[in-house]
């Protein structure tokens, strides 16, 4: 099952960085949607070869380095928030430092199967309130639909979190990145299917 996870998520994100690549080449050598796409996909690739995993006591494996790569790919989104959302300057600065705090101590979380795991996961979701307010206090017009992909999609990550077996345990590896890749769907792939639309439309209004 873990296999057929990681297959659809490498098969859907090589679609996806295929599609943002022809579709966006014409904006300029740098083309965030596509890098987003195309982190993912190494990102599922890694996984989808078993490597730098942990296993608990439970025998389920943790994919640590997913994080690692969210890392990358999330402060990509969070420049292309900042742009929706007139997040400029010293504030998308902040808004980037608290993106890796996020990641990288989610990513020790991961990593660490004893009881310290809890402070990193509490440091890391400190972290991501500071982010989240951050984001929704900038108000632009016609900005709003960015919030939504923060508190059904960004959210959702450390909620899998700890229902999987990097928290309680409730749910296995299966299920749970299974919930990962369809949060990565919505978070990387329609948000940014839905910001090239609104780009458009702000060019032809």
């Amino acid at each position: 099952m873990l296999n057929l996870v990681f297959l659809i998520g490498l098969g859907l994100f090589v679609i996806s960085s295929a599609y943002f690549f022809l579709t966006m080449k014409d904006r300029g050598a740098f083309n965030p949607a596509f890098l987003v796409s195309f982190i993912t996909v190494v990102s599922y690739l890694l996984m989808w070869q078993g490597g730098l995993t942990v296993v608990t006591d439970a025998g389920q494996p943790i994919f640590w380095t997913r994080w690692v790569f969210y890392a990358l790919s999330c402060t990509l989104l969070m420049v292309e928030i900042g742009a929706v959302k007139g997040i400029k300057g010293g504030a998308l600065i902040q808004q980037l430092y608290l993106t890796a705090i996020v990641m990288v101590t989610g990513a020790l979380a991961a990593l660490d199967l004893s009881a310290v795991r809890w402070a990193h996961f509490v440091i890391s979701s400190v972290a991501y309130v500071l982010l989240v307010l951050g984001v929704i206090r900038a108000k632009t017009d016609g900005a709003g639909w960015v919030n939504s992909y923060i508190y059904f999609g960004w959210t959702g990550f450390p909620l899998v979190f700890l229902l999987a077996p990097t928290g309680f345990g409730v749910i296995g590896a299966a299920a749970a990145n299974l919930l990962y890749l369809a949060l990565d769907i919505y978070t990387k792939i329609l948000f940014n299917i839905q910001l090239a639309g609104a780009t458009k439309e702000d060019i032809t209004a």
